[in-house]
């Protein structure tokens, strides 16, 4: 019997992650990150990552902790991920309105950190 593609596919995929994440790792040991500040950065008054991921380091300055880093997020995932279950349950029309109106927030809310940072930082 012949072997199937797929299966011979799943294996070449799957040895290629494997390498990738070993040669991902060795680079990982052998580069260090430059995580630091340099004397011609401008000073401001609250520490921000270089690698700042959209608005949830914002919402950890401004926030209580556990709402910033917990609650927020977790609303917005589970959110996210309950989209398909909205349109299964309601239909498609439905799951697409849900969708567009949580994206719509998502980009609003996006958009207004981005302003109010920016805002605040010129200060």
């Amino acid at each position: 019997m012949a072997r199937s593609p797929i299966n011979n596919l799943k294996e070449n995929e799957g040895i290629a992650a494997l390498i990738f994440l070993i040669l991902c790792t060795l680079l990982a040991f052998k580069i260090s990150p430059g995580v630091g500040t340099s004397n011609l950065a401008p000073a401001v008054p609250h520490a921000t990552a270089p690698w700042i991921f959209g608005p949830f380091q914002v919402l950890l300055l401004y926030l209580p902790p556990w709402l910033g880093a917990l609650a927020v997020p977790a609303l917005i995932i589970i959110g996210l991920a309950g989209v398909p279950w909205a349109a299964h349950y309601w239909g498609d029309k439905w799951g697409m309105r849900i969708f567009s109106a949580l994206f719509s927030l998502v980009l609003i809310l996006l958009f207004w950190f981005m302003v109010k940072e920016l805002w605040w930082t010129r200060l």
